[in-house]
Formats: C-alpha cells, sequence, structure tokens
C-alpha cells in the first residue's frame, strides 16, 4: 500500500510535475495534411435567428431610353411686359434657365438683370430647378435688377493707342456746392430741409432762446400721445405668418420694375409692424421670403 507524500518528498514531486509540464508545452505539436477533429469534439452549431431579408433589387437596364425630364416653362413679367416660353431640363440649374431666358428673345433681359420667382420667393443660381418642385407648364416671375453701368460702358480707344473708359465727372460733394444752390439741391431730395427749433429756458423775455435746426429723425418721428393698439389674436396670427409676407412680396414685385424698389416698399411694410413682431419672428419672415435686412440683418 502506497503510503502518502509529505514533506521534502511532496515538494520534490511538485518541481518534478513543474517541469514535465514545462516541456511538454514547449513541444511542437504536428498535424499530418489529412487531419480532422472528430465530430464529437467540435463545437456545436449555434442556431440562426431567422430574419427576414427583402428582395434584391432589379437589375438597371442600361440600354434603355433616359427619362424624359424636361418642362416647358413661361416666364412672364410686367414691366416691362414680356411672356417667354422655354424648355429646360429639371437637371439645369437656375443660372442655365436665366441663359435660355436671355437667349430665347432678342428683348430679354441679360443674365445678370435677370431675377426669377416662385410664388414670391427667389430663385438662387447655383439650385437646380427639381429642387423647387417645378412641373410642366409652371409660371416663373421675372423682374429686373439694377446693372453695374461701369461694368457695362464700352472702352474708347484714344489717340495715342491707350484705351479710355468713358465715364461721367464725379458728383462733387455737399461740402463743395455753393450756398445758393443748395436750395435747389434740398429741392431735389426726398426730405427738404428741415425747419429750426427755438428754445427758451426762462419764464420771461429778457433772456434770448436758443436756436437748434430740427434734424431729419425729428421730422419723421413718431407722434407724440397714445396710439390705437391692435389686440386682436387674429391679427397677429395673419401678421405673423411668412405667406402672409411672401403675398405682399409678390405685390410688390408685379407693382416695381426694379428689384430694390420691389425689396424697399416691402421693407418699409415690415418695419411698421416692427413693434407687432417679436425677433425670432422677423428673422422667420425674412428667412422665407429671402429679403434681408440693413447691414445682411
Amino acid at each position: 500500500m502506497d503510503s502518502q507524500l509529505s514533506g521534502e518528498r511532496l515538494t520534490e514531486e511538485r518541481a518534478f510535475v513543474k517541469r514535465f509540464s514545462e516541456g511538454l508545452s514547449s513541444h511542437k505539436v504536428e498535424y499530418p495534411a489529412d487531419f480532422s477533429t472528430p465530430l464529437e469534439e467540435r463545437p456545436r452549431k449555434v442556431p440562426v435567428v431567422q430574419v427576414p431579408v427583402a428582395e434584391p433589387p432589379d437589375l438597371m437596364d442600361v440600354d434603355a431610353p433616359a427619362q424624359d425630364t424636361s418642362v416647358s416653362l413661361t416666364v412672364k413679367s410686367l414691366k416691362p411686359s414680356i411672356s417667354i416660353t422655354v424648355t429646360a431640363q429639371l437637371t439645369d440649374s437656375v443660372a442655365d434657365l436665366k441663359a435660355l431666358v436671355a437667349q430665347s428673345s432678342p428683348s430679354a433681359p441679360p443674365v445678370e438683370a435677370q431675377r426669377l420667382l416662385i410664388k414670391g420667393k427667389a430663385l438662387t443660381d447655383a439650385k437646380l430647378l427639381k429642387e423647387y418642385d417645378l412641373t410642366d407648364g409652371a409660371t416663373v416671375h421675372l423682374i429686373l435688377k439694377p446693372v453695374d453701368k461701369a461694368a457695362s460702358t464700352p472702352v474708347i480707344a484714344s489717340p495715342a493707342g491707350g484705351s479710355a473708359a468713358t465715364s461721367a465727372p464725379p458728383a462733387p460733394a455737399p461740402s463743395q456746392i455753393p450756398r445758393s444752390d443748395m436750395s435747389t439741391f434740398a429741392g431735389s431730395s426726398a426730405h427738404p430741409e428741415p425747419p429750426s427749433l427755438t428754445i427758451t429756458t426762462s419764464l420771461d423775455d429778457s433772456t434770448p432762446g436758443t436756436a437748434m435746426p430740427l434734424t431729419v429723425t425729428d421730422a419723421v418721428a413718431p407722434p407724440l400721445g397714445p396710439q390705437p393698439q391692435v389686440s386682436s389674436a387674429s391679427f397677429h396670427e395673419t401678421v405673423a405668418n411668412p405667406v402672409f409676407w411672401q403675398k405682399l412680396h409678390a405685390l410688390c414685385v408685379t407693382e416695381f420694375t426694379y428689384e430694390n424698389d420691389a425689396d424697399a416698399a416691402w421693407e418699409t411694410f415690415l418695419i411698421s409692424m416692427k413693434g407687432l413682431l417679436s425677433a425670432g419672428e422677423a428673422a422667420k419672415i425674412r428667412d422665407v421670403v429671402g429679403v434681408m435686412g440693413m447691414g445682411g440683418a
């Protein structure tokens, strides 16, 4: 009967087992070329969850004719009265549409003088026509923009062989206008020369008053006293709706020849409602209509 190991004998056996295990781990195991793991030692397969898979898409027919994306658009302008029908592709840009309009008729304005609108919203040159959901037979409104006359001034050759651009003499500064001509200059301005106001600081007439001219700001200052207040909720809802301002801008566009005049008239209406609109509502209206205020605000 074997006796139980103890003491130094047990320590020696443990050291032997450790050395033998390390020797086995460093031994290189080689398998034959046709080795295959027995079935009972292979890992079990994990069941696959049934996930519905969509059918693959049909192959594209490369030889099929391309889909027709051409649309017929009617470009109208009231001042001057122009009606032009052009055929464009939905993949064309707004700049390409302007070029088609300029080439379609001798009376059509140049590209740099065109501004196209749909439902009161200006079209951006870099965008494609399909981004505005244009359909066949749609009407696009055209208004004229002021063209830089200095850029379009012809260049006339000088006798010395060089070239010189004809330009009008610069307008004189206000400080260079004679006093005798100031009345004429002031009469042609939108605001006449404001009157002067004399302020007296004493109760009697012993101390002469101080004459102080009124400024243009004083002349257009709002009237004093209580003003009629509009507290109707439906009125504020209508005024704060950007669609109302789009319709108003479209009306200004049809009544004015140049874009700047239409924007200035629309800006006047918006400023008159400034006390009834919050900053967020006014910013949303400007963003939808596409008309920026002074300084781009």
